[in-house]
């Protein structure tokens, strides 16, 4: 299996010592295997159910599913210590982006934590491709998929009232982007 993600290295430092994690936007489960081999019981989840297919050849002992986050989290309330997500929460609406942080919320346990990395709006690319504004912050690309673009500021207002901010800032990055400004997020239920 890949080596974890930078982000998830960065963060695990804020998270309980064991317990129970989802990953959501799992991909092929490269952060849920590093998670699960420092003593987390994993559950990942995707969209994709070809990514859920190679996750679950390459990764064992993690209960990997396909769903939809946007109809609602298939697990029972406060059941997650952690629940974390690399760049796989910025395809919503406001109104869509909200009732999935809300749906996050209600499977964390108390004082349970949130880590989300996502995209920018110091990400240059909605101007060099010409993207389309849907509405402030949210755009659609020319091959039609549609992108929120955050700031520290309104990743702020999206959490304001869930989570206590323990990281949050734009110094996010990945291994694959030379893109260095994207949103980190770490917080607390409150």
């Amino acid at each position: 299996m890949g080596r974890p993600t930078i982000f998830a290295e960065q963060v695990v430092e804020y998270f309980p010592k064991g317990g129970r994690l989802l990953d959501v936007g799992t991909g092929q489960g490269q952060d849920a295997a590093y998670f699960g081999s420092l003593g987390y019981d994993v559950s990942g989840v995707d969209y994709a159910d070809a990514a859920i297919q190679i996750a679950q050849e390459r990764v064992k002992d993690v209960d990997f599913r396909v769903v939809d986050v946007t109809q609602g989290l298939p697990f029972e309330d406060e059941s997650f210590d952690v629940v974390y997500s690399h760049m796989a929460l910025h395809y919503f609406d406001a109104a869509t982006t909200k009732k999935v942080f809300a749906d996050i919320y209600r499977v964390l346990k108390p004082e349970g934590i949130f880590a989300t990395l996502v995209n920018s709006v110091d990400d240059s690319e909605m101007k060099e491709y010409n993207y389309e504004k849907i509405e402030d912050d949210f755009y659609k690309n020319p091959a039609g998929i549609a992108k929120r673009y955050f700031s520290v500021e309104t990743m702020g207002e999206f959490t304001k009232d869930l989570f206590e901010p323990l990281l949050l800032d734009n110094e996010g990055k990945t291994y694959k982007d030379e893109i260095f400004t994207l949103i980190r997020f770490v917080g607390k239920k409150i």
